[in-house]
């Protein structure tokens, strides 16, 4: 009893301790659509590319505060340890004078000085504005093709999710069931209505189905830690998933897949690719721009002084200020060639820009038509395997009443089974393809 009221102390922090942890952990119940909007405030990749746009528009403001005033300001202040010192040429001061030594200036010397300056006029400053601007643009739009991926690639993890929660319920079931006729064998076994070999069969199918459980819980786990990343949720985190397979098949819609114009403008990769043609346009004014004169005015303003003592506080004594102002113009003359080459370096790659429009043109054409008779396809042959289960389904069920009847086989019944979970199986693997095609078909298609 003495050492109960030790050790009670102790349970109760060890208890706290996984209650905190118990309480730590956060549960999350997502239909599909929830858990993409959740992916898209914290999936790694949205997170990054939030960042290159703001990153983007303060590269915009950077280039733009050039063409304002600029000003700057510094003080200066020096003590000599040791002046310099001048040699006088002999004569300087007369023809007999020596050769003499001289130090000038002050021990302590400080300076303070201002200056501004302002852009007037030149063509890279406005060509660039535009061009940071459009790469901004690009930025933006390299966004929207990170959320389709994002969009793509949570979708495909939880249909991989219900396929893997839903074979597992398939087998759960049917081991249920299996253990059931198993219990009734042995029962008739026992009995001498039966034979041993019988079983022997039932058992084999319980411990393959109990094997394969075990595989279908470890692909649940899986399915599920792959989720929580692309959903940016930390991996002691529980998720659950609400929609069903059949709901999101109901969803899907055929006739707009399959018979709706595509238009490839409405792409993400065509319009990242015009905007870099005007990127590529830009760059040519640009290279241009190098022959055109720039003009900018500046002022500036400094005061000085020069002490034997530090004293330069002491408003006895001057301090002696000069200012000016001015403008300047550069004008490019000759390069030697040099801004030529650069011009047409940029022609020359708006060419290639135009070749790639016509190849990116007809390959999405081609990939629409692909994606199109494979999710057709797809479909087809998920009709197929929805029949071929619902047969095998049938087949088992009057298998399994003809075993217990004594007018069939364990033999029979272990192969009806099997080819139900073959089929069930087959059915569930074809929905997830139906899906997966139709999220490669909608991301061709995308249209904001």
């Amino acid at each position: 009893m003495k050492n109960f009221f030790y050790a009670f102390p102790v349970i109760l922090c060890l208890a706290g301790v996984f209650s905190f942890n118990l309480h730590a952990q956060t549960e999350y119940r997502f239909s599909l659509k929830e858990a993409i909007d959740f992916a898209l405030e914290n999936n790694y990749d949205i997170l990054s590319s939030y960042q290159d746009i703001e990153s983007a528009e303060q590269q915009v403001k950077e280039y733009m505060a050039i063409g304002f005033p600029q000003i700057n300001a510094g003080i200066n202040y020096t003590d000599y340890i040791a002046l310099p010192t001048m040699i006088i040429p002999a004569g300087t001061f007369g023809p007999d004078s020596p050769e003499q030594e001289a130090q000038f200036g002050t021990k302590y010397n400080a300076s303070a000085d201002a200056s501004a300056s302002q852009l007037i006029f030149d063509g890279r400053y406005i060509v660039g504005v535009q061009a940071s601007k459009r790469l901004l643009e690009k930025t933006r739009q390299q966004f929207i093709k990170t959320k389709l991926d994002m969009y793509e690639a949570v979708s495909a993890a939880y249909y991989r999710v219900l396929v893997a929660e839903g074979t597992k319920v398939i087998l759960d079931s049917t081991l249920r069931y299996m253990e059931n006729i198993l219990y009734e064998t042995r029962i008739t076994f026992e009995a001498g209505f039966a034979e041993e070999i019988d079983v022997d069969q039932l058992e084999l199918i319980v411990a393959d189905l109990q094997a394969n459980i075990i595989i279908a819980e470890t692909q649940v786990q899986i399915a599920y830690a792959f989720l929580k990343f692309l959903c940016g949720i930390k991996i002691d985190d529980s998720v659950v998933v609400i929609d069903e397979l059949d709901d999101l098949m109901t969803q899907v819609n055929y006739t707009a897949l399959l018979e709706d114009p595509f238009n490839y403008e409405n792409n993400i990769d065509y319009r990242i690719l015009k905007t870099q043609e005007q990127i590529a346009k830009l760059q040519i004014k640009l290279q241009k721009s190098e022959y055109m004169p720039s003009l900018s005015a500046f002022i500036n303003y400094q005061t000085q002084a020069q002490r034997t003592n530090w004293d330069f506080f002491n408003t006895n004594k001057k301090w002696y200020s000069n200012s000016f102002w001015g403008v300047e113009m550069s004008i490019p003359i000759w390069s030697s060639g040099l801004r030529r080459a650069r011009i047409q370096q940029a022609k020359i790659n708006l060419k290639k820009i135009g070749i790639a429009d016509e190849r990116l043109r007809t390959g999405l054409s081609i990939q629409v038509q692909t994606a199109q008779m494979e999710f057709n396809n797809a479909y087809l042959v998920m009709m197929n395997k929805s029949m071929a289960m619902n047969t095998a389904e049938k087949i088992l069920r009057i298998t399994s009443e003809k075993y217990k009847e004594g007018l069939s086989s364990s033999l029979d019944l272990l192969q009806a089974n099997n080819q139900f979970l073959s089929n069930t199986s087959d059915y569930i693997l074809a929905i997830q393809q139906v899906l997966v095609k139709k999220l490669s078909l909608e991301k061709l298609m995308y249209s904001d």
